[in-house]
């Protein structure tokens, strides 16, 4: 797992590392925290940045802060059956 993947301004929160392909990722984790919050078009980039990403091949899961703290337990078994999926 990455963190901050990308470039300055276009990064993913989080990025499961492919253990069989160097420099591969199998999923990309995007998370609504302060920096979504704070951000006036927040909505518009993530559509926008998502179909650029899923474009160049990247699979993206997300992950929203409210469905975190509600039931943790869920957000995990999806993610991981998202990942075993990959």
């Amino acid at each position: 797992m990455r963190t901050q993947v990308g470039c300055p301004g276009y990064r993913i929160d989080l990025a499961v590392v492919n253990n069989n392909h160097q420099g591969e990722f199998l999923l990309g984790i995007e998370c609504d925290g302060a920096s979504y919050h704070s951000s006036p078009t927040a909505r518009d980039c993530d559509r926008l940045r998502q179909e650029v990403l899923e474009k160049l091949g990247w699979k993206i899961h997300r992950i929203w802060s409210t469905d975190w703290f509600r039931n943790k337990p869920v957000q995990v078994r999806l993610l991981i059956e998202r990942i075993k999926q990959l």
